[in-house]
């Protein structure tokens, strides 16, 4: 993790910053917005008792061993099994370090959660994990074996060693689901009304059925029927779970891949609408715009300029 120092008061602070964090990749990125990396005790570049910020968003699953960080005045000691949510721009102290530590990391700025479609800014997902810079996730076996598995995935997606012609896809796919995983956990357990099992189910179902049928399907109907529910049921557990319908998330999940989509060169606007499956470029511009805050041709070029 590259630093450099500058000025803050009262004391000197330590910034990480995403372009040199970058040098530190082994191998070439296809998307140079995100990093997955295992940090151990030889190579963890922070110093004990100093103060560091960093410019972008971080997650880390710890491995083995033990670290203890303080935010403000309090400490925090996370160890094997524990998951840390960190936001951008938060000052801490690392105060000690076991020898055996080892975490795996995954680094992102905030130009690739807002093309993921999480705009930290707003009252949304990254907002409510923002608002708390302590987010520890513990004693959560199944949860950390599924974030696990997504870094991994991650990880290879982004090496350009790999051949993956969906990587894209597959990439915003992975990377949601993180974020969507975490927000979940804390969102079940700030609930004053218990998730049962069947609502997480049809939740995680709902998901992977968006995933697989959003270009050729938007309505909400289709995602019911395949779960066997009625939609006015679909809408109240997605309500429940996620806090938002399910008609906002086939929509977010479409404007990602739009935005996606609108960077190749290769496809003109109208290409784009029947891709994902718009009944005219008309109507995929005035949902682009409504979602983005741009039409598709202000998008395009100012991703060109």
């Amino acid at each position: 993790m590259a630093k450099k120092s500058t000025a803050a008061s009262p004391e000197f602070v330590s910034i990480f910053t995403f372009e040199e964090l970058l040098q530190q990749v082994e191998f070439d990125l296809r998307i140079k917005e995100f990093v997955v990396m295992e940090i151990d005790r030889a190579n963890y570049a922070v110093k004990l008792n100093v103060p560091y910020r960093s410019d972008y968003f971080c997650i880390f699953m710890v491995q083995q061993g033990s670290i203890r960080f303080r935010l403000y005045e309090s400490s925090y000691e996370v160890e094997k099994g524990d998951v840390v949510f960190c936001p951008m721009s938060e000052t801490f102290w690392v105060e000690k370090i076991s020898e055996d530590y080892s975490s795996k990391y995954i680094f992102f700025s905030v130009d690739f959660i807002s093309q993921a479609g999480f705009n930290y800014k707003s009252n949304n997902v990254m907002k409510s994990l923002s608002s708390d810079p302590t987010h520890i996730i513990r004693s959560e076996p199944d949860l950390y074996r599924r974030l696990n598995f997504h870094l991994d995935e991650l990880k290879a997606l982004n090496n350009t060693e790999k051949d993956n012609y969906y990587f894209n896809e597959m990439i915003w796919h992975h990377f949601s689901l993180v974020i969507y995983e975490i927000d979940n956990y804390f969102k079940k357990i700030e609930q004053p009304h218990q998730v049962t099992l069947r609502e997480d189910e049809l939740t995680t179902s709902f998901f992977i059925l968006v995933q697989d049928h959003f270009k050729d399907e938007h309505n909400v109907q289709f995602y019911a029927d395949k779960l066997c529910i009625s939609r006015k049921y679909l809408t109240k557990v997605i309500n429940k779970t996620m806090f938002k319908s399910p008609r906002d998330i086939i929509h977010q999940v479409l404007a990602v891949e739009a935005r996606l989509l609108l960077k190749n060169p290769n496809l003109n606007v109208g290409e784009v609408a029947s891709q994902l499956r718009f009944s005219d470029q008309a109507s995929f511009s005035k949902f682009f715009k409504k979602h983005t805050g741009k039409s598709p041709m202000e998008y395009r070029k100012d991703d060109l300029y």
